[in-house]
């Protein structure tokens, strides 16, 4: 399967005029990323997908309930997804959560993310 690559912003890419696609575990990466990056309920043509940021923002949340979250969006995207490995860090500098975890699929597809909230 393959669909349109986009960047950390979520902006289609385009070099030389032409959509550049993405296939295989990009494209998986992709669907990831995009899950996490929804908050459950913030997209009006499904309100089931996409994560629940309550879980994730704020003062003292688990880095358990912040793991469920994640697991919840990876299983949107592939319900076989289990998490390899599993980080938080919260910066208080500049408050901000980074969360950075290792994933394989049932076929044995790894992805490895690194995102911020």
């Amino acid at each position: 399967m393959k669909g349109f690559a986009i960047d950390e912003k979520g902006d289609v890419i385009i070099e030389a005029n032409k959509i550049q696609m993405a296939d295989s575990v990009e494209l998986l990466r992709q669907k990831v990323q995009t899950a996490l990056s929804t908050n459950k309920n913030e997209w009006f043509l499904n309100k089931k997908e996409g994560i629940n940021f309550d879980n994730i923002l704020g003062k003292k949340k688990s880095d358990e309930i912040i793991k469920n979250e994640i697991v919840e969006g990876l299983h949107q995207v592939d319900s076989s997804f289990v998490l390899i490995s599993f980080k938080c860090d919260f910066d208080r500098e500049r408050r901000e959560l980074v969360i950075s975890f290792k994933a394989k699929t049932g076929n044995g597809d790894e992805i490895e993310i690194q995102t911020a909230y």
